[in-house]
């Protein structure tokens, strides 16, 4: 309950308003971002603008790999939270937790996407505004070795399109999957 309400409080104190269980289909021209684990596989983030009773809202999903290393094994709450949108350069929103997670697909059109409200008009302008989504390199796991050894593990933005729909192990899905979204 405390990590609800300082989640909440966060949203707040940047201007941000949820509609508690706003589930949409997103939209064919959802922008996507993400990046790969230093292990293999990675988190691909599917997010569009659009109006919501007046105001900017955002909506999206996120997926990864479904074959994971131990080690980002949870990791992705972390990346998430680290995320941030903007739009035509303005930052409106920080921490893409609040997205649905899907399964990876190669399309994202149609998934059922949570949405925020943003605390801020919506502009006719908006509609043809750039929406830019950034999530940074970031530190998984380091083992604190005086001597520097060890497995080091970073998340870190990537050239491809779709970064979940990489493997992320070597291993078969029935070992690596620690998701409820197992492959068959």
């Amino acid at each position: 309950m405390f990590k609800k309400a300082v989640f909440a409080a966060i949203f707040c104190a940047l201007g941000v308003t949820g509609h508690a269980g706003t589930s949409v289909s997103l939209g064919q021209s959802a922008v996507l971002t993400g990046g790969e684990y230093t292990t293999g596989g990675g988190l691909t983030v599917a997010m569009e603008a659009r109006e919501i009773g007046g105001k900017l809202g955002l909506c999206g999903v996120w997926s990864e790999s479904t074959s994971m290393s131990v080690y980002t094994r949870n990791a992705a709450s972390r990346v998430l939270a680290k995320g941030a949108a903007t739009l035509n350069g303005e930052v409106v929103a920080r921490d893409f937790r609040f997205l649905n997670k899907v399964r990876p697909a190669p399309s994202y059109a149609g998934a059922p996407a949570n949405c925020i409200v943003i605390n801020r008009a919506w502009q006719a302008q908006d509609a043809q505004a750039v929406l830019q989504l950034r999530i940074p390199r970031q530190k998984i796991f380091l083992t604190s070795s005086d001597r520097n050894t060890g497995p080091r593990v970073f998340f870190k933005r990537s050239d491809s399109t779709n970064p979940a729909l990489k493997q992320g192990s070597f291993l078969p899905p029935s070992v690596t999957s620690f998701s409820s979204h197992k492959t068959q």
